[in-house]
């Protein structure tokens, strides 16, 4: 499993403006959108790096482990996907820049494949979308206690299930065919 940092470091070294999280978030809309990894890539990276270049090609080695992994998640009937975020040691003014790049970074993705236009969104993904916006507008001024700590729980796991909400509206499960 990857880790925050792990990915932060790859994409530092591959020259991205966006952070890890913002990326991921990029990449969980370009994802619901069905985009593939050379898409996202465009989406983050200013220009790929040099064929032969040995330790890019590690870094992007990471990013597709992570591309790869979180579409899984997204399609996993277990509900496992998780947000690439700022580590729970790590200060909550910190988290919380996090969670709102992380949404901003959605936002973005889902606005750059169309999404966001589609006459399909029911009023509960249009919702989602606002609560998604409200969120990315999160600011880092907030003390650590126990109860800032619990808000910001339960705001990563609303983000989470938006996400997969999102995913489900508009790549709605197949119904088993049944045998007769």
């Amino acid at each position: 499993m990857l880790d925050f940092d792990m990915v932060q470091a790859a994409l530092e070294q591959l020259g991205a403006t966006a952070d890890a999280a913002e990326s991921h978030g990029t990449m969980s809309a370009l994802l619901i959108d069905n985009a593939g990894f050379a898409a996202w890539l465009g989406h983050t990276l200013d220009e790929l790096p040099d064929k032969g270049n040995v330790l890019a090609e590690e870094q992007l080695g990471v990013l597709e482990q992570l591309f790869e992994q979180t579409r899984e998640q997204l399609d996993d009937e277990d509900l496992s996907f998780e947000l690439l975020l700022p580590d729970d040691t790590d200060d909550i003014g910190v988290r919380l820049l996090g969670l709102a790049g992380w949404c901003q970074g959605f936002l973005y993705g889902f606005g750059a494949v169309g999404a966001a236009g589609r006459d399909s969104l029911d009023d509960e993904s249009r919702e989602c979308l606002s609560d998604l916006l409200e969120i990315s507008k999160l600011g880092h001024d907030e003390e650590t206690s126990d109860e800032s700590e619990q808000q910001y729980a339960e705001i990563v796991e609303h983000v989470r299930v938006v996400t997969l909400l999102l995913n489900e509206s508009l790549n709605p499960p197949k119904a088993a065919s049944s045998v007769h």
